[in-house]
């Protein structure tokens, strides 16, 4: 307390104001009696929140302890239960060695593995006599188990060591590594099979003695928590009862001075004035609604030439009419007031620097009855601008809370290597469509020739960002698509230039901002990771079954293991089933290879859901299995040449749709679209922006999947073969040469159409 005094002393010392020691007290009890006073105020809302949270931690370390027990519990009867096995398993193995001694080749593994369950069983009942560390049922790393010293248990494992000890004195020559001889094995045989039940039902007795402790433990815990939670409950009422009566009491405070406030501001914040029945402003008005129009020019001018100097003519006649209604007799102005179309309207106002502001103005009316039959109305004019934009920012504020929360959410399972790929992609294609957008040279001497390329490049980017599910970003790259499709059908009709490309402009400053939130989030995470010790593992990190695959998944490369969940997601919006086989990826795969081939695997798969497998009926008619074929698969030789296959067993490539769809765009005529081979559209699919979708959805339907894996495929210097049967399948093959040293080879294309 003391020391309270002196820094307290200190402080008024410091603001160069002297006081005398008394003072210096009474300062001092004045606050502490000020926090004692908030105490007692809320006395009942901490205490109870206090309560509160103690019973949920009570019940919270009661669970986590008992729950331990219960895990502890199951590994005993599970031992236990490997006990009762093991006395059978090794009387059948020395009856075995008994059958097949003469024969040295067959009885030796009889006796191999009576050594092991002689080893297993002996150290198990060990650990049950003293406590220790034991190998689990599975196989996995060691437990500890606590010694047996429940009554009932020490009971059994009295009656059980010493025919254990019988057992190991009978077992005992044949523990040796020697030749086994009939004076071993019979008497071994014999006692075994006539000491194996008393050992079986001792162990059996000893299983249950566990499970009944464990079920003892589980009956305590469920009850606990019934009685934990029934009381935090109780209390969570008591304090939400509290919490809404005084909140109720406020709120009639609250009310009633917002009344008084709103007296006070109708006659002097507000702008105030007179309506007669001619409806002419009269002479006497608040000041206010001077500093309100930027004007002095009221008194005595007509409202409707007022209104019309910030208001749109239509505005103005609505309103005309309306307060030509508060001068009809028998007229509830409460009625009325709801379709007072000067609510909350915007005006233009021209300031005394001619400068052009635009308000937010809010018009009440209220009749008064002058005497002898004169009526006049009572004009209030409200500044709401600063409030109406106000809710505007809450509301913008709350849109991008959500919309920050969802994209967290979807954030969160993506390992942080892969989020992390995924921003430096995402960065580097946003600068190489600003690049586009900025080249304003290129832009007017070809302007379709760069809508198609920033069209690959966010279909690329919208395929990376759903393949991670991050859908909000895929969202917003499949509205800059429908941009650029608008952009697309607008120069069609007339010649455009850079200036028409400045919603693309937008668009990508919010897909740069959106992309900075995701840098940052994956900051704070990592940030986190780092101080607690742990990371996000996605779940597609670990071995997992496919819905439908039918098996489980080797060990893939995690970027690689990913499709599987991304071709289930989108064969699952577009219901279908799909089983892939992914060949060749085991971990690690070398990163550089990944940057490679991952982005032509995407675009391929949402090829393949979106055109290629058909629907469960279809594939029923067809004669084909119910789920979709998909296989992508990755091999190479010792020179570095490598090959990518993609197939899928679905209804192979449309020409005839092609052929339609090329003539339709002007790309060739009728007699060349009937002349052109199927290799011939092929080339076309992969080089012009040829969709046979009827409908755009968000994986397909704007022709530019293919075209992008084209260009990635150039990129890589890759050739590219594609054989593909109508009704039966597609398989495109890729060979590239590739080398550990990131050397860059050079750029051949070729397209052949194999078979």
């Amino acid at each position: 307390m003391s020391v309270i005094v002196l820094w307290s002393c200190h402080l008024f010392v410091t603001s160069e104001t002297y006081f005398s020691a008394s003072d210096c007290g009474e300062n001092l009890l004045n606050r502490v009696g000020m926090f004692a006073f908030m105490f007692g105020k809320y006395r009942f809302l901490v205490i109870s929140i206090a309560l509160f949270l103690v019973l949920d931690l009570g019940v919270l370390v009661l669970n986590f302890y008992t729950s331990g027990k219960i895990a502890e519990q199951a590994e005993l009867i599970n031992l236990a239960g490997r006990q009762r096995t093991l006395t059978q398993q090794m009387s059948k193995a020395t009856l075995y060695i008994k059958a097949q001694k003469l024969q040295m080749w067959v009885y030796q593994s009889g006796l191999d593995e009576l050594r092991e369950h002689y080893k297993t069983f002996a150290d198990t009942l060990r650990v049950f006599n003293d406590g220790g560390a034991i190998e689990s049922i599975d196989g996995g790393q060691p437990i500890e188990i606590q010694a047996v010293v429940a009554p009932q248990g020490l009971k059994i494992l009295e009656q059980a060591n010493p025919l254990w000890k019988q057992f190991e004195d009978a077992l005992a020559p044949l523990m040796v590594d020697t030749l086994v001889t009939d004076e071993e094995i019979d008497p071994a045989s014999a006692f075994i099979a006539s000491n194996n039940a008393p050992m079986f039902m001792l162990m059996d007795e000893l299983t249950e003695h566990f499970k009944a402790s464990a079920e003892r433990q589980t009956v305590f815990l469920r009850r606990a928590q019934i009685v934990g939670i029934s009381l935090a409950t109780i209390n969570f009422f008591i304090i939400l009862f509290h919490f809404l009566k005084q909140l109720r009491g406020r709120d009639l405070k609250i009310k009633v001075k917002q009344n008084e406030s709103d007296q006070i501001l109708s006659t002097i914040g507000d702008g105030v004035f007179l309506l007669d029945k001619n409806l002419v402003i009269g002479g006497q008005y608040s000041r206010q609604l001077e500093t309100i129009f930027s004007t002095k020019r009221v008194s005595g001018q007509s409202f409707k030439r007022f209104l019309g100097r910030y208001f749109a003519n239509k505005t103005v006649g609505l309103s005309m009419d309306f307060v030509k209604l508060y001068f009809r007799p028998h007229i509830n102005s409460a009625l009325i007031e709801d379709v007072n179309p000067l609510k909350r309207v915007e005006a233009t106002i021209t300031t005394e620097d001619d400068e052009a502001v635009q308000k937010y103005l809010d018009f009440s009316f209220a009749p008064l009855n002058q005497g002898a039959g004169n009526r006049a109305i009572l004009v209030t004019v409200k500044d709401v601008t600063a409030q109406i934009l106000l809710e505007a920012q809450d509301e913008q504020a709350a849109d991008e809370l959500e919309q920050q929360m969802s994209l967290l959410t979807q954030i969160l399972p993506v390992p942080y290597q892969e989020l992390d790929y995924f921003i430096q992609e995402s960065t580097q294609g946003y600068d190489r469509i600003n690049a586009l957008l900025k080249d304003t040279k290129h832009i007017a001497d070809n302007f379709e020739n760069t809508l198609n390329k920033i069209a690959r490049e966010t279909h690329r980017l919208k395929g990376s960002a759903a393949a991670l599910n991050l859908k909000w970003v895929a969202e917003q790259h499949h509205a800059l698509e429908d941009n650029i499709e608008a952009l697309r059908e607008q120069s069609k009709v007339k010649k455009l230039s850079g200036r028409n490309l400045l919603p693309l402009t937008i668009k990508l400053k919010s897909n740069y901002e959106s992309l900075e939130l995701i840098s940052q989030f994956r900051c704070r995470l990592g940030n986190y990771a780092s101080v607690v010790g742990t990371t996000v593992e996605a779940a597609n990190d670990h071995q997992k079954t496919l819905s439908g695959h039918g098996g489980e998944i080797p060990e893939i490369d995690g970027k690689w293991l990913s499709l599987y969940d991304y071709a289930e997601r989108l064969a699952t919006d577009q219901g279908l089933s799909l089983d892939v086989d992914l060949r060749g990826f085991e971990a690690p795969m070398e990163p550089t290879l990944t940057e490679k081939l991952h982005p032509i695997a995407i675009q391929l798969l949402r090829n393949a859901i979106a055109h290629g497998i058909e629907d469960s009926d279809t594939r029923c008619r067809l004669k084909k299995p119910n789920n979709g074929q998909l296989l992508i698969a990755l091999s190479h030789d010792r020179g570095g040449n490598y090959r990518f296959t993609f197939q899928d067993d679905g209804r192979g490539f449309d020409y005839a749709a092609i052929r339609v769809e090329l003539v339709s765009k002007g790309i060739l005529t009728i007699e060349q679209a009937g002349r052109a081979s199927s290799g011939d559209l092929i080339r076309h699919a992969f080089m012009d922006t040829v969709s046979t979708q009827l409908n755009t959805d968000p994986i397909s339907g704007r022709g530019v999947g293919l075209p992008l894996v084209w260009q990635l495929i150039k990129s890589i210097g890759g050739r590219l073969k594609v054989r593909s049967v109508e009704r039966e399948f597609t398989h495109f093959i890729i060979e590239f040469e590739h080398q550990s040293n990131e050397r860059e080879t050079s750029t051949r294309t070729l397209m052949e159409r194999a078979g």
